[in-house]
């Protein structure tokens, strides 16, 4: 049997939900408390009871990224070879970024999510397009990796695409960020 929500832990979820919705809308620096507890028809006391400062909501708004981001390393590194690490991490932020679209569109599009995320987010994304880039990377990977970011979080955020459900939006995606990061030929 499941166990039952306790108040707080539902008042925090519509706290948590209100905030990833303002996001969007405004981005992290135009939303303050007090428009979240506008959208939740609460005081703004009622917000700092579940979160002692907007900092915190933002963080509790990205954990999951955090969370996905940690366990598609995880896997990734028990791999044993880079281009199976490479598929793992294309194929995690695909999924990601198509499971999440609204939190994608936070944090792809404001410039503010790189001011209040994590140091563990941030070493998370950096160990990402390591994984990505592999031992010695060429100037045409790294900016291909680059574009591989921009593009899927783009996409997965850009609300002209809300009409494409996740199966189809995850396939197109998948198949295209492979092209993009198909590894370098030499040719002569």
């Amino acid at each position: 049997m499941a166990k039952p929500v306790s108040p707080r832990g539902l008042a925090r979820e519509r706290v948590l939900s209100a905030a990833l919705a303002l996001f969007v809308e405004h981005g992290v620096h135009g939303t303050s408390v007090g428009m979240i507890a506008e959208r939740l028809g609460v005081s703004k006391a009622a917000v700092y009871y579940q979160f002692s400062s907007k900092e915190d909501i933002v963080q509790e708004v990205l954990r999951p990224v955090v969370e996905n981001t940690s366990r598609v390393i995880k896997i990734a590194e028990a791999l044993p070879t880079w281009e199976a690490q490479r598929a793992v991490v294309i194929s995690g932020l695909v999924e990601m970024a198509v499971g999440h679209r609204q939190l994608t569109a936070v944090f792809h599009a404001d410039p503010a999510i790189a001011q209040v995320g994590s140091p563990e987010l941030r070493a998370a994304t950096d160990r990402l397009r390591e994984l990505l880039e592999g031992p010695d990377p060429d100037p045409t990977s790294r900016i291909a990796i680059t574009l591989f970011f921009a593009g899927v979080g783009s996409v997965a955020a850009d609300p002209q695409f809300a009409d494409i459900d996740d199966d189809d939006l995850h396939r197109a995606l998948l198949d295209l960020s492979n092209r993009i990061l198909q590894p370098a030929t030499n040719t002569v």
